[in-house]
């Protein structure tokens, strides 16, 4: 994966404006009940700490643009957990994209992009 795939794949996966995507209505679910934008919430934050890393990764070229998402265990896990924890709640949005206002700010997490993520496997040596 070259620096602007891993930069593209992260787009998907962290909170950016819906209009970005350009996806049609039946593919976005809009969110309004605030049990709802917290679940949402926390699947982006946990996709946000990891993305960070990521991002330090290729920019520092710590591993292969492809591997740095293997570099941080925990912060995978996290992302993994909470992402189980949500369909668990949520089975409507697998392979959806969510969309929900706060403080003024639309915000879209890609739940399908989290998942596709998710199935590619780390190295057993990492």
């Amino acid at each position: 994966m070259n620096k602007s795939t891993c930069i593209a794949f992260l787009s998907i996966c962290l909170v950016t404006s819906v209009t970005s995507y350009g996806a049609g209505p039946e593919q976005i679910v809009s969110l309004t009940k605030p049990a709802d934008i917290r679940d949402a919430s926390s699947m982006d934050q946990a996709i946000v700490r990891l993305s960070n890393k990521v991002m330090e990764c290729v920019q520092r070229k710590l591993a292969p643009d492809n591997e740095c998402f293997c570099l941080y265990p925990q912060e995978l896990s996290q992302v993994r957990e909470t992402y189980e924890s949500t369909i668990r709640h949520h089975p409507e949005w697998k392979n959806k994209m969510v969309s929900y206002t706060h403080e003024g700010r639309t915000f879209a997490v890609s739940i399908g992009g989290v998942s596709r993520q998710l199935d590619v496997k780390c190295s057993q040596s990492r």
